[in-house]
């Protein structure tokens, strides 16, 4: 075989096993994940619902990103309790209006269950109070965003809510004031439905 064939044999197989090595570590190289975010909202990854990829890509303790393993954090500290106060708060002066109302409803003819929505309705609407100037404090992530109109219009009914809460207070212990308890109190109950409902959606 002449000697410029055989260089030329090796050249080919020499091309050959680099170009393969080549596509190899092409291969290995992990590809940057695709994000769909919505306002500040991750939506979906690759073109997956984040909720499903995330459980997909869920591996014991490990979760994994990028091509890369991330320990999940499961640690709970005592700080943990003060964050997102608002959202831990806004539970209290729903159940507490939903639970006046049936005590009135139940004492509509026995007046034996007023004197427990006397104590309950004012202090749903202390923790109202506090909840609206918690709520205020977790306005500013929003700003700027398709959701931002939402959030007013949730602090505007807020504050309708705690408007409500104390009317229906004061006409608890205002003898004039008595025959408006029943309407008062559902409107509260209706503005807070409806405050939830926004609630709701902004968190989701």
């Amino acid at each position: 075989m002449y000697p410029h064939k055989l260089l030329f044999i090796l050249l080919l197989i020499t091309s050959h096993l680099f170009a393969h090595e080549a596509h190899n570590k092409k291969k290995s190289i992990p590809k940057l994940d695709t994000l769909t975010i919505v306002g500040n909202d991750t939506i979906a990854i690759n073109g997956i619902a984040t909720q499903q990829f995330m459980a997909e890509h869920h591996d014991g303790n490990e979760i994994v990103h990028n091509g890369a393993m991330e320990e999940e954090v499961k640690e709970v500290t005592f700080g943990a309790a003060f964050q997102h106060l608002h959202n831990k708060l806004i539970h209290f002066p729903i159940a507490l209006t939903l639970i006046a109302l049936l005590l009135l409803i139940l004492g509509y003819k026995e007046k034996q269950y007023l004197s427990a929505v006397k104590i309950i309705v004012p202090t749903a609407a202390l923790l109202t109070i506090a909840t609206v100037l918690t709520g205020q404090g977790q306005t500013a992530p929003f700003e700027g965003t398709t959701a931002y109109q939402l959030v007013e219009t949730h602090e505007l009914l807020g504050f309708g809510v705690l408007a409500s809460l104390i009317l229906w207070s004061v006409s608890l212990y205002v003898k004039p004031l008595e025959k408006y308890i029943y309407p008062i109190a559902i409107l509260t109950f209706i503005l807070v439905s409806i405050t939830g409902l926004y609630g709701g959606v902004i968190a989701h």
